[in-house]
C-alpha cells in the first residue's frame, strides 16, 4: 500500500512537472520561455565573467492579430521562430541557445556564450549578431509565400551582457538584462528623435515641403475625376517620403504643424492641376477642428486658387481614427456642412470599420492598397472588398479601389462594385506639371 502511494506520489509530482514545463513552453515555436534555461544560463557563467543578450521583437505586430485573426499571428509567430532556428550554426556560433520571451510567444531572445572566434563577448559581437537576425527574418517575412500581412512586418534587435552579481538574485539579473536589450532601441530611436526632429521642425519653419499629384479615375470610363494631393519633404532627404515625415512629426509633437503645411501646399498646387475635378487632400483627425477651415487660412487659399469647397474632398484615415471615429463626427458634419466632401482613407485596415463609416457617413471609401492587390487571385480579398462595397453603399458613398497595379485587378475590382481606381495602373504621382492645363 505504501509503495502505491508512493507511486501515484510521484506520478502526481510528474504531472504537475510536465504541466509547468508546457506552461514556460511555447506551442507555436517549440521554443522554451526563457526562465527555463536558468540553470544552463548560470551554469554557463561559472566559467565567464558575462553572456550575451539579443533581443528580438517584431515591430507592430499586434495589427495582424486585430485585422487577419489569431490564425494569422500564429502562423507569422511560427514562420518567425522557423526562420530563428535556423541562424544558430550558420550565421549564428553554435552555442546560441534560443528562447521566447513569454508564453504565448510574441518576443524572441537569444543567449550566446562567447563571442567570435572563442573570445569574450563584446557589445560589438552582439550588435552584428543582432543585425544578421534582423535581415534574416525580415528576409523570410518578405519571402511568405502568404504575402501580406506577414510582409509588412518589421524586426527590431537590442542587445546587453548578462554578468553574475552577489547582491542580486541570478533570475533578478537575467530579467534586467533581457529588459535592457529590449529597451536598447527606444533608447537609440529617443537620440535620433532629437536629432532629426530639430531638422523636421526646421523645414517646416522653412515651408519646404512639395506636394505630388496622383488622379482617381472612373473605372467605367476611365475619364479622371479628380487628384489626389500627395506630400513629399525635401528631394534626397530622410523625409522625402510622407510615412517617415509624419510618424517623426507625431513623435516630436509637431504633427499639427506639418498637417496644416501640407494641406496648404496642397490647395495652393491646385490652381494648376489640370480639369475641373475633386481635389482630394488628406488630414488628420486632430486638425479637423481647426478654426482655419471657417475662417482665414484655406477659405483665403480656395479663393487664390479658384476652388471652392465643394471641390475638396477631406480625406481621414481610418487607421488614425482608430476606435475614436465617434468623437469626430460633429467635426466632420461641419465640414459637410461648408461644402467639403469627406473621405475615409485605408478602408478595410481599422478595427471596426463598419462603426466609422456609419458615424463619419463619408462620400467616399477609399479601400486599402493591402486589400486590392492582388485581389484577382484571392477570394479571401475578394470577399473583404465586396463587404467594403456593401458598408459604403449603405452610407451612400462611393468605394475607390487604392493602389491598382494591373488591368486584372481593375477588371476584378468593377466587377466586385468599386466605381474608381487610384494606382500606378492608371498613373503614379507627379509633379503638377505633368497635369497642368
Amino acid at each position: 500500500m505504501d509503495e502505491e502511494r508512493r507511486d501515484d506520489a510521484l506520478e502526481h509530482f510528474r504531472n504537475g512537472y510536465l504541466q509547468l514545463k508546457s506552461a514556460l513552453h511555447d506551442r507555436i515555436t517549440g521554443l522554451p520561455a526563457y526562465p527555463l534555461l536558468v540553470g544552463d544560463l548560470r551554469a554557463l557563467l561559472d566559467g565567464r565573467r558575462q553572456i550575451g543578450v539579443v533581443h528580438v521583437e517584431p515591430a507592430d505586430l499586434g495589427w495582424v492579430e486585430s485585422l487577419y485573426g489569431w490564425q494569422e499571428f500564429d502562423r507569422t509567430i511560427a514562420l518567425l521562430g522557423r526562420a530563428l532556428r535556423e541562424l544558430p550554426g550558420g550565421e549564428l556560433p553554435g552555442g546560441a541557445l534560443l528562447a521566447v520571451v513569454s508564453v504565448p510567444a510574441d518576443r524572441f531572445v537569444v543567449f550566446f556564450p562567447d563571442g567570435r572566434d572563442g573570445r569574450e563577448i563584446t557589445p560589438d559581437d552582439l550588435a552584428a549578431w543582432g543585425a544578421s537576425i534582423k535581415l534574416h527574418l525580415e528576409a523570410a517575412l518578405d519571402d511568405d509565400p502568404a504575402g501580406p500581412p506577414s510582409s509588412r512586418i518589421r524586426v527590431r534587435t537590442g542587445h546587453a551582457l548578462l554578468s553574475e552579481n552577489p547582491f542580486y538574485r541570478f533570475e533578478r539579473r537575467l530579467h534586467a538584462a533581457v529588459e535592457e536589450a529590449r529597451r536598447l532601441p527606444e533608447r537609440r530611436a529617443a537620440r535620433r528623435d532629437r536629432v532629426w526632429g530639430a531638422e523636421l521642425k526646421r523645414f517646416i519653419r522653412e515651408s519646404r515641403v512639395r506636394t505630388v499629384w496622383q488622379p482617381v479615375v472612373d473605372l467605367d470610363s476611365g475619364s479622371v475625376v479628380g487628384f489626389e494631393a500627395l506630400s513629399r519633404g525635401p528631394a534626397d532627404s530622410m523625409f522625402e517620403m510622407p510615412r517617415a515625415m509624419f510618424a517623426l512629426s507625431d513623435r516630436v509633437g509637431a504633427s499639427g504643424d506639418l498637417d496644416r503645411l501640407c494641406r496648404a501646399a496642397a490647395i495652393r498646387g491646385a490652381a494648376e492641376v489640370a480639369g475641373s475635378g475633386k481635389l482630394f487632400v488628406n488630414v488628420l483627425p486632430a486638425t479637423l477642428h481647426d478654426e482655419e477651415w471657417r475662417t482665414g487660412a484655406v477659405p483665403e487659399l480656395l479663393l487664390a486658387a479658384g476652388r471652392r469647397p465643394a471641390d475638396v474632398v477631406v480625406e481621414i484615415s481610418e487607421r488614425a481614427l482608430g476606435a475614436q471615429a465617434e468623437s469626430f463626427a460633429p467635426a466632420c458634419e461641419a465640414l459637410r456642412s461648408q461644402g467639403f466632401g469627406l473621405a475615409v482613407d485605408d478602408a478595410g485596415t481599422g478595427r471596426d470599420g463598419a462603426a466609422t463609416l456609419r458615424h463619419l457617413r463619408p462620400d467616399y471609401v477609399k479601400v486599402d492598397a493591402s486589400v486590392v492587390r492582388g485581389v484577382e487571385a484571392s477570394l479571401l480579398k475578394q470577399e473583404i472588398f465586396s463587404t467594403l462595397v456593401g458598408l459604403g453603399e449603405a452610407v451612400g458613398a462611393a468605394v475607390v479601389a487604392v493602389g491598382v497595379e494591373s488591368a486584372d485587378e481593375a477588371a476584378t475590382l468593377r466587377r466586385l462594385g468599386a466605381r474608381y481606381g487610384q494606382g500606378y495602373h492608371f498613373a503614379g504621382p507627379a509633379p503638377r506639371e505633368r497635369w497642368a492645363s
